[in-house]
């Protein structure tokens, strides 16, 4: 366990390979597709899309990415690094990620309104562990 409290902040461009590393370290599985510092530089350019990252001090950890049309959102992306994993990491980056103040940041465009009341009982009904 760290000494650190979590930080979570928007992407930057600059955060492009560390998510790439951080895909690669998550989602490890034979099944599961890489993401390339391409893979995610394209879909962050897309509207409505947005990303966060996941900080113990200066260490990253998780990242989540997610993609807003209107009042709909859909989550494309979350992982935690498996070290890290089972401390309630996940449920607080998908907080973030749901309440933002009322917002999802989608890069320096703009902020779009979030309902993450609509889902929150999906997340308690056992769908996603802490």
């Amino acid at each position: 366990m760290s000494a650190y409290a979590l930080k979570i902040r928007p992407v930057e461009g600059f955060d492009i390979p560390v998510l790439a590393a951080l895909h690669a370290a998550c989602f490890t599985a034979p099944w599961d597709q890489p993401w390339t510092d391409r893979s995610f530089a394209e879909v962050l350019q897309m509207p409505g899309a947005g990303a966060r990252i996941a900080a113990l001090g200066p260490e990253p950890i998780g990242f989540a990415v997610a993609r807003m049309v209107a009042d709909e959102a859909e989550l494309l992306l979350i992982g935690i690094h498996p070290e890290y994993r089972r401390a309630g990491y996940g449920r607080m980056l998908l907080d973030d990620l749901l309440e933002g103040r009322n917002a999802v940041s989608v890069g320096h465009r703009s902020s779009i309104p979030c309902q993450p009341a609509a889902l929150r009982p999906r997340l308690s009904g056992g769908l996603i562990a802490s």
